[in-house]
């Protein structure tokens, strides 16, 4: 027997207080298959918290490796950093940009880049491409604009680091990071992604620090920002 279109769509959210709530349609009352149907689909949200979990993995080992990070105080905070944040809701914008970390010597200038790679750059690094598709013609490189599009390279530079203080490191990573998307219009349009319509207008009404500042509490880091800001004030 052939399943019908909506098979599958039932879907059940726990809520912050343990309740479960479940999002079905009027007809689901009077399903035959509802059984089938809710098995179904819970099956299909573990699949994909598990596709999930393994790009989130797959992706923190990319920009670990790729990353240069000579200290043990850094390493691990950073990783744990990235686990937090890739599984909130601010992670979606996360995988839409490439982060990649660098210590730096103590004395040299601190500064985060941001660097645009479009997709034809990319495809000329695998030697995907031929001249003819490098540069279109102009009748249709409007039509390619999409496959051109690509992701912003935000490079995250670290000057120092506080031996035995996980808290305040992982305060320190936060705040460059907020600083790489705040100071960035892109980085801007893509936190409001991740925010409502009114935080939208408070977040408008703010100046950089603030910015800042509300990001990293929101990002469920304002503990670890504090103990940086104890040790910088030493």
């Amino acid at each position: 027997m052939e399943k019908r279109d909506c098979f599958g769509s039932i879907r059940q959210i726990t809520l912050n207080n343990g309740q479960t709530l479940t999002h079905s349609r009027p007809e689901c009352r009077t399903c035959e298959e509802i059984r089938d149907c809710l098995r179904t689909s819970k099956q299909i949200e573990v699949e994909k918290k598990e596709k999930d979990e393994l790009r989130k993995q797959n992706l923190i080992s990319q920009i670990i490796d790729l990353s240069h990070i000579t200290s043990n105080e850094i390493g691990s905070c950073l990783l744990e950093f990235l686990s937090r944040i890739y599984s909130s809701h601010f992670g979606m914008v996360l995988f839409k940009n490439l982060l990649l970390f660098h210590e730096i010597p103590r004395n040299s200038l601190s500064f985060n880049l941001t660097v645009p790679i479009s997709r034809t750059v990319l495809d000329l690094m695998r030697g995907e491409k031929n001249e003819q598709d490098v540069f279109p013609h102009p009748q249709t490189a409007h039509q390619q604009g999409k496959l051109q599009e690509g992701f912003p390279l935000r490079i995250i530079l670290f000057q120092r680091s506080f031996p035995n203080r996980p808290k305040a490191n992982m305060g320190l990573i936060a705040y460059e990071v907020a600083r790489a998307f705040v100071l960035d219009n892109l980085g801007v349009k893509q936190i409001f992604q991740t925010l409502s319509d009114v935080e939208i207008k408070l977040f408008e009404r703010m100046d950089t620090a603030h910015r800042m500042d509300w990001l990293i509490e929101k990002w469920g880091f304002k503990e670890e920002f504090e103990a940086l800001k104890n040790e910088t004030a030493r």
